[in-house]
């Protein structure tokens, strides 16, 4: 990614979930504010509204499933899901009494802008890099609500407790759940380990934590193809930790965190598809709840 300009992924996952919410049994999946908000990031922006305009086009509506699986099979459908999953956790989470929710390199997710009208009492804080925060504040944000925080981070210079700790829209005494979608893989495995210590220290035990891995490459479990490395290595974003599901447990432990819930491609469609006609799912990435231990 450029210093000057939001993620290219962030811009394509946008896409893929407008893309899904165009067929009649995904719509359920998705609600009507979430795909509002998606069209206004997407349209305050030259490269937004060119990803708009493609939707629109047939040509790309049928090449796009062909580079699908060629690259990450399922991948549109998974974006899909693993964002139904995070938002079933989160509101649970707030249903608990969870008050404050704090979204890690959260790109142009929606969660946040969704639900802060509804939960007044909630803090709600995304950190992203500049670029990709001003341009989501530029789409979005015509008033600064007051429990809704965009915090610009360059993850380059300084880590997620680094920032939260400076920043005094941030409440280490509120009970805190953390998100942190499709990111974990882009760090190295010191990075991972030091941010499950940091955001411990920063709102003790108890703190809740819903994240993506990636197992590796060569994996049973993994159906992307070839063509993605080559994307990766074009985009400049290698993949650096990856983990298998059963030894995710373990790592956990390691960390001093307990193992909620883990969802993988089966868990995901039991959950969310059924009787719902689908096409090939993306195996390969699977999603973690968990919290810290005293």
């Amino acid at each position: 990614m450029k210093d000057d300009q939001a993620s290219s992924t962030a811009y394509t996952v946008l896409q893929g979930i407008l893309f899904s919410a165009s067929k009649p049994d995904y719509q359920p999946l998705i609600p009507a504010e979430m795909q509002q908000a998606c069209r206004k990031i997407l349209s305050a922006s030259a490269e937004g509204k060119k990803r708009l305009s493609q939707l629109d086009s047939r040509l790309y509506r049928s090449f796009a499933p062909v580079m699908e699986n060629a690259m990450m099979p399922g991948i549109t459908l998974h974006y899909v899901l693993r964002k139904r999953y995070i938002r079933d956790a989160v509101e649970a989470a707030i249903e608990e009494g969870f008050t404050q929710i704090v979204n890690l390199g959260a790109g142009f997710d929606t969660l946040a802008w969704e639900l802060h009208q509804q939960h007044a009492g909630v803090n709600f804080i995304e950190l992203d890099h500049p670029a990709t925060n001003a341009q989501k504040a530029k789409a979005l944000f015509e008033l600064s609500p007051d429990n809704l925080h965009l915090l610009a981070v360059d993850f380059s210079e300084t880590d997620a407790k680094g920032a939260l700790e400076g920043f005094s829209g941030f409440d280490p005494e509120r009970r805190t759940f953390y998100i942190c979608e499709g990111v974990l893989m882009y760090l190295d495995q010191p990075d991972v380990e030091r941010l499950f210590s940091g955001l411990k220290q920063l709102t003790g035990s108890g703190t809740r934590f819903v994240f993506t891995c990636v197992v590796p490459m060569t994996s049973p479990d993994n159906n992307c193809g070839w063509l993605l490395k080559l994307y990766l290595k074009i985009k400049g974003e290698p993949l650096n930790w990856m983990i298998e599901q059963k030894e995710l447990p373990q790592f956990l432990q390691q960390q001093s965190y307990q193992l909620h819930d883990l969802a993988g491609t089966e868990q995901l469609k039991q959950r969310y598809l059924k009787d719902i006609n689908h096409g090939v799912l993306h195996q390969g990435e699977f999603l973690v709840l968990s919290s810290a231990n005293d």
